[in-house]
């Protein structure tokens, strides 16, 4: 193609898009690239003897039609941000600015860059400074324009400036953290991670040799601490994060934080904090980042601020069992949810946060609202979200969670068909990572064992037991998972040798429990759960061949256990009342002072669920008999004889409350004849008239009596709900700690029983 005409040709397209720019097809044709390609080698390549059009006017025209081309296409892709077909654009407008004698006819961003440029082509690229200088300039110009290559040449020029200066120099520390600032960007912007290693090594070196003020010392820090927290993703080395949080945490530990880098330097150590408690589980991080993220909240109240921030406090409430944390995290994670709507933003991953903590939250104090709008709020993050969104498995494995929550309290077949319905799908999503798959088949565990309530099906059992030891089979060695699905393993292993004469899965029980006791940390949340476990299997163990050591190895667990554990938190009292089961047991037929102290304690615990502290008052109460302490017998049949009611859920059919009901049909009487045996007559008719009206007064609870009263006194009837819920049923009847939920909130798992 004929330079001249190349020329004339584009000149004249250009002309038309400078007096009406509404018109842009012209611009892009493959026409006028084709020309803009003839003339830029013509440029590059021709001699003044070599006919043609103008240098320079060739050079202004190809700067401004390709900075024209960039704006255009930059433009139409707002949202997405600049591309790197686009940048392309921005390159060529930037390499025929160089060829401009008068600077002031180029676009006036690229007049500080190509006018350094010129210079540093005359003096040779000898001055480190100046050349330090371009880098700077090439960098920001590849922020602004997505342009790949200037990464690339901005990080060539940092290694070019460095070469230039010994390191004992003044100026190595600036000119090394900015080589370091254009391998972060590289890594960050396209995935380039091959100079990572050398970044890391010079960023370190400079941070404590740069002379600047603190403000700017910040920026180094905060850029040190990415390069590391981009490593680690890349290798999983702990070392990693240990350092950035070392180096980082007295940037942001002053008050106030520094400006200008404030939000970014809360926002990485956040993130540096929670990829170690990711790694660890170990707590101590928590507070931390909670304090952190919350000014982050205070100060930009953003969406995603508020998501992160109900996380953490979703994590520190699986420690602590604190109310305070569980009621903080279901606030921030409506708040982040509601901003989304707000702005037409939703986050269906907020939705599933929320849902799992009122599930939570329903399990920890039983009101059933809590557990109906889980349901309610997984269902509708759910329908938000197509087969190949990556957050679909994690909702789905919530909204089984919830469902399965409400077949275990209502015995309700349709959740618990739906439940399997909702894990069959999860399952049956293409390319199901084998982690995700292990949470789906301890999902559908926990339901299995729910079919045929009342009724103890060895089928169900075993299946439940396969599917557990299959989802504990696919965690890779050193999963920080694998050992707390054991803990749901042994609970069906020891479900199915109180139901047999089988000692072959009390032996599997133990040993699964040995293995996990020693891959569990000492301060992992479910530690408490598996000491708790273990213990059981121990007893059972002792129970058929007696064994004390086996006994007091038990105890010691469960002391164990009940450190880890604050004290208003409601296990605590079913760990008492396992203690209490194997203090008795050691104490060969003796009456056990010991044990009668832990069930006291258990039944008295107003965190513990109605079924734990009927189990705890029984318990206490045959002790004192068995001491000859009638009226300590008396006292503590009152208060399991008081809790009957308050045993089925509420919502329950007759029939149903009835089953929850069974297992204590023997507790009338025996209260009875213990208030006798005290010659405390009163008590004796009071008992047997509490025990024969719990049907009549469950039915005062009913739904029909609430609606009628309600229409009378409304305040009293809201009254009444908030009471029974409170009070509703938690299953947990078999004197050993439920299983725990080895996931975090966003991971979906059940919280079995």
């Amino acid at each position: 193609m004929d330079p001249q005409k190349a020329y004339d040709a584009a000149l004249a397209v250009w002309q038309r898009f400078a007096q009406d720019e509404t018109d842009t097809a012209p611009l892009f044709s493959s026409v006028m690239t084709q020309r803009l390609e003839c003339l830029s080698q013509w440029l590059i390549e021709s001699s003044p003897i070599v006919p043609g059009p103008p240098r320079g006017p060739v050079a202004y025209l190809l700067t401004w039609v390709h900075w024209a081309r960039w704006h255009v296409a930059s433009r139409t892709e707002e949202t997405a941000g600049p591309k790197a077909e686009h940048a392309g654009e921005a390159d060529r407008a930037l390499a025929a600015s160089w060829w401009l004698s008068d600077l002031d006819l180029a676009p006036e961003p690229l007049r500080p860059l190509a006018r350094l440029f010129q210079e540093l082509v005359a003096e040779g690229w000898a001055d480190p400074e100046q050349v330090q200088d371009y880098a700077g300039l090439m960098l920001d110009f590849a922020r602004r324009t997505g342009s790949e290559r200037a990464l690339y040449e901005a990080a060539r020029r940092c290694r070019q400036a460095l070469g230039l200066v010994e390191e004992a120099d003044e100026r190595w520390p600036v000119i090394a953290s900015n080589l370091a600032a254009t391998v972060l960007a590289l890594a960050e912007g396209i995935d380039d991670h091959d100079d990572l290693d050398e970044a890391i090594l010079l960023a370190s070196q400079a941070l404590g040799r740069l002379d600047v003020p603190p403000d700017e010392l910040g920026h180094y820090t905060v850029q040190l601490a990415r390069l590391l927290l981009i490593r680690y993703d890349a290798s999983g080395e702990q070392a990693d994060l240990d350092e950035a949080i070392e180096i980082f945490s007295p940037l942001v530990s002053r008050e106030p934080v520094p400006a200008p880098v404030d939000d970014t330097a809360l926002y990485v150590l956040v993130s540096l904090l929670r990829s170690r408690y990711q790694l660890t589980s170990d707590p101590a991080d928590l507070p931390q980042a909670i304090q952190l993220q919350e000014q982050l909240v205070a100060r930009r109240g953003e969406q995603d601020d508020h998501y992160v921030l109900a996380q953490l406090l979703s994590r520190h409430f699986s420690h602590t069992g604190s109310t305070e944390a569980m009621d903080r995290s279901i606030h921030h994670y409506e708040k982040a949810w509601t901003i989304g709507e707000t702005h037409s933003t939703p986050l269906p991953p907020a939705l599933n946060g929320l849902a799992w903590m009122l599930n939570r939250r329903f399990e920890h104090t039983g009101a059933s609202h809590d557990r109906d709008a889980a349901i309610l709020t997984a269902r509708q993050a759910v329908s938000l979200m197509p087969d190949d969104d990556p957050t679909l498995p994690s909702a789905l494995g919530i909204f089984a969670a919830a469902l399965h929550s409400r077949a275990r309290a209502t015995g309700s077949m349709p959740d618990l068909n739906e439940g399997l319905e909702i894990v069959e799908r999860a399952l049956s999503l293409p390319g199901v990572a084998p982690t995700d798959r292990a949470i789906h088949l301890l999902n559908k565990a926990a339901l299995v064992t729910l079919r045929h309530r009342g009724e103890w099906r060895a089928a169900d059992n075993e299946l439940a037991i396969a599917l557990w030891r299959e989802a504990v089979d696919l965690l890779p060695p050193g999963h920080p998972k694998k050992s707390a699905y054991r803990i749901n393993l042994i609970g069906g292993l020891l479900d199915r040798v109180r139901h047999t004469n089988d000692d072959d899965p009390l032996d599997e029980a133990l040993g699964v429990g040995t293995v996990a006791l020693a891959e569990l940390p000492s301060e992992h949340p479910h530690r408490a759960g598996l000491c708790s476990n273990h213990a059981m299997a121990l007893l059972l163990s002792a129970r058929r061949r007696p064994d004390d050591e086996k006994l007091r190895s038990a105890v010691a667990l469960l002391d164990e256990a009940l450190n880890l554990l604050p004290v208003d938190h409601p296990n605590i009292a079913l760990l008492l009342v396992n203690r209490g089961a194997a203090q008795s047991a050691l104490s060969e037929g003796s009456i056990s002072v010991e044990a009668g102290r832990d069930w006291s304690a258990a039944a008295q615990l107003e965190s513990a669920p109605p079924s734990v502290r009927i189990t705890a008052a029984t318990e206490w109460a045959r002790n004192a008999v068995a001491r000859g302490d009638d009226r300590t017998a008396v006292t503590a049949y009152t208060l399991a004889v008081g809790h009957l009611t308050n045993l089925a859920d509420p919502g329950l059919e007759r029939g149903d409350k009835e089953l929850h009901l069974l297992d204590w049909r023997h507790l009338t009487a025996e209260a009875t004849a213990a208030a006798v045996a005290a010659d405390d007559p009163e008590s004796a008719l009071a008992l047997l008239d509490s025990g024969r009206c719990v049907q009549w007064n469950a039915r005062l609870q009913s739904a029909d009596e609430l609606v009628r009263l309600a229409e009378v006194r409304p305040d009293l009837a809201a009254s009444v709900q908030r009471l029974t819920a409170l009070f509703a049923a938690q299953d947990t009847t078999d004197s050993m700690l439920p299983t725990v939920d080895p996931s975090e909130p966003d991971d979906a798992s059940l919280h079995l029983p």
